[in-house]
């Protein structure tokens, strides 16, 4: 048997495969056997492989099967895939199970298998997600796992993973759309705390909560007021319906059916954290026994309708027969009641009956089934695991990642195109919502980022959609140009001869702000800008027109070049600096900043230049001060006197009258003034 093993490893390439957290046994023999390129059945035939419990069909195979393995069989597996045994019982819940299973009839150097329902034990087996598998193990497979309804979300791809054996042919649904379902499944540890905490079983917890809600989702008094779950449904069966393989042509009850559990996820996590809350429980009672005018059970509905965003949830649940939200209600009640059968009270309270359990996506399927018209009915196929029809064979690692990434950007691109035809750019906000169930602006978002990487056939795909779809400028520009353009190819091009005359006021602004800083513009914006009429000339005929209203950034230039040369910016209302009505400009803006009480943005970047720019007091004694200051101190490098400035007999004579006035000085003209006293004594007659 060691020869004839040695034999196929010696024939095979290395398989490589990595088990998935949660992954079933008999799901990763399949991808190991993938890996040598074979079936698993050839894997079982050289492993020499005796079956405790053999199945003589596959088809007779439940779609939960396990298979455990004694220490052989182990071994020779962690040898096909190149993983320590100690790494697959970590990964694979059924493992450790394995040895144990066999009694002394099985030959310690015999390889032994037998079949299990894992799902008894381990819980119910879902799809894995292929992404995540192909981040892991570098192919995009297909993975059985064991996993509880609380945990199906793959957040970072967002998919609902199904159930294996529901009778369709659909892996997962894209909840990409609908972020509330990550932020549910986040929230689910703490009420396993809480339940841990009451003595109380988990999954019992979510049984009731789930009962309780899926309830609701039958009632038709509640669809006629509820407004969330309809659209959620509609992003969710719109996100699916773009699949190649998209379930075509099924009715609304099959889609109701199937995306039911990812649908009402968040509501059945509030709910499982309200009856786990010990605020709440006070106010439950059994309408039966207390009396009704009492309110409790009035407040604990209105309290849960509240947490759930449905004012009106307590008058659907009154208006209906007695549900598992009912049967909870009222063995939490008998517990409070009678002490002494709180234990059984306890049982009954966590116990969802037979009425309450809601139909299982399968057992609905065959019930539509049976009740669809002879000529609509489709055959079904059997939820069984079928082998792959093509086995790739391994091109090194991550070859199955280059495939997921070619058919995620194959699949953008064809949601670009659709966008360009319709728009005619790509300059789509990445905080956008999804366009057609795709989030087309963060899938463009990355690219850009990752735009030093893209491969250049990619790009040129990319560049024939639009020309600038990775601007070096912001993409807010480039969308705010493409709005423009759609104006001047309706109305005509921009003029700046006339003042921007005729030009919407947001139209206006926008091109004002890039005539203010057209020089430190691109020279592919001014190339685009030139297409909206704005060349270089209009720029210029546009500064040439009679009493132009400059820019903040022209009066910050003209404040900061005046400050440089002459030290302060105590100047009065007919200065002018280089053609710029400097006194006006800042007579405007100290008015804008004494109305509104406090420093405005503009006037925190003019008191950096001088940090009495806009005093409380007159600006001729300002100007006189910084006069006295450069007499006595002398002018900063750079700086010089400006024109009608005092000469220091002027400057002598005001500081006399400061000294007889100063009393009536203001504190910061003490300040300021106390501040020449060392030169002003030794400058004293």
């Amino acid at each position: 048997m060691e020869g004839r093993q040695d034999e196929f490893r010696a024939w095979c390439a290395p398989g490589g495969a990595v088990p998935v957290q949660g992954e079933t046994t008999w799901s990763f023999l399949h991808r190991v056997a993938a890996c040598y390129g074979v079936e698993v059945s050839g894997l079982q035939a050289w492993g020499w492989w005796q079956w405790v419990n053999p199945i003589a069909r596959s088809s007779s195979r439940r779609p939960d099967g396990e298979v455990l393995l004694n220490a052989v069989a182990q071994a020779q597996v962690a040898a096909w895939c190149g993983t320590p045994a100690i790494h697959l019982a970590w990964a694979l819940p059924s493992w450790m199970a394995g040895p144990a299973a066999f009694g002394e009839q099985t030959g310690e150097e015999q390889a032994w298998a037998r079949w299990r329902v894992g799902a008894r034990e381990w819980g119910p087996v879902s799809f894995g997600c292929r992404l995540c598998t192909a981040r892991r193990s570098g192919r995009a497979q297909r993975v059985w796992r064991y996993g509880q309804r609380w945990h199906r979300v793959c957040a970072r791809h967002g998919r609902w993973l199904l159930d294996v054996g529901d009778g369709h042919d659909l892996e997962y649904l894209d909840v990409g759309g609908c972020e509330e379902l990550a932020a549910a499944q986040a929230r689910w540890p703490r009420v396993a705390r809480r339940a841990m905490g009451a003595g109380v079983e988990a999954g019992a917890v979510f049984a009731v909560a789930r009962a309780v809600v899926c309830g609701w989702w039958e009632q038709e008094a509640f669809w006629q007021r509820e407004q969330v779950w309809g659209q959620r449904l509609e992003r969710v069966v719109l996100g699916n319906s773009r699949k190649p393989r998209a379930e075509v042509g099924r009715p609304d009850a099959w889609w109701r059916l199937v995306a039911r559990d990812a649908v009402v996820f968040p509501e059945v996590m509030t709910v499982a954290a309200a009856l786990m809350d010990p605020a709440l429980r006070p106010l439950v009672a059994d309408g039966r026994a207390l009396v009704r005018r009492a309110g409790h059970e009035d407040h604990f509905m209105a309290a849960l309708g509240d947490r759930l965003g449905r004012g009106w949830l307590r008058e659907v649940e009154e208006s209906d027969g007695p549900g598992a939200l009912q049967a909870w209600m009222s063995g939490l009640t008998r517990g409070m009641r009678s002490p002494s059968l709180s234990g059984q009270a306890h049982h009954q309270m966590w116990r969802v009956g037979a009425p309450h359990r809601p139909v299982e996506v399968g057992v609905g399927l065959r019930l539509l089934a049976a009740a669809a018209p002879a000529g609509e009915r489709q055959r079904e196929e059997p939820a069984v695991w079928q082998s792959e029809l093509w086995v790739p064979r391994r091109a090194g690692r991550g070859a199955g990642l280059k495939a997921v990434s070619e058919e995620r950007f194959l699949e953008g691109l064809a949601h670009a195109r659709v966008y360009a035809e319709r728009y005619g750019h790509l300059a789509i906000p990445h905080t956008g919502s999804p366009y057609n169930g795709f989030d087309l602006g963060r899938w463009l978002a990355s690219l850009r980022a990752a735009s030093a990487g893209l491969p250049p056939e990619r790009a040129r795909l990319l560049t024939k959609l639009d020309a600038w779809w990775n601007p070096p400028w912001p993409v807010s520009w480039q969308r705010a140009w493409h709005r423009a353009h759609a104006h001047t190819l309706a109305h005509g091009p921009v003029s700046g001869g006339d003042n921007l005359k005729g030009l919407p006021r947001w139209l206006e602004r926008w091109v004002r702000c890039q005539i203010g800083g057209y020089r430190q513009l691109a020279a592919g914006q001014q190339q685009l800008l030139a297409q909206l009429g704005l060349t270089c000339a209009e720029v210029d005929r546009f500064h040439a027109w009679p009493a132009r209203r400059r820019a903040v950034t022209h009066g910050l230039d003209a404040a900061r070049s005046y400050t440089a040369r002459y030290g302060h910016l105590a100047v009065s209302q007919p200065t002018t600096h280089d053609g710029f009505a400097l006194g006006k400009w800042l007579n405007l803006h100290r008015h804008r900043q004494r109305v509104a009480a406090q420093p405005t943005r503009l006037g925190l970047e003019l008191t950096a230049l001088d940090a009495w720019w806009s005093p409380p007091w007159q600006l001729s004694w300002q100007r006189s001060y910084w006069a006295a200051r450069h007499h006595f101190h002398g002018l900063p490098d750079g700086v010089v006197w400006w024109p009608g400035a005092p000469d220091q007999a002027q400057t002598r004579q005001w500081l006399h009258a400061q000294q007889a006035s100063w009393q009536h000085l203001h504190d910061g003209q003490r300040e300021l003034v106390g501040a020449l006293a060392p030169a002003l004594l030794a400058a004293a007659p």
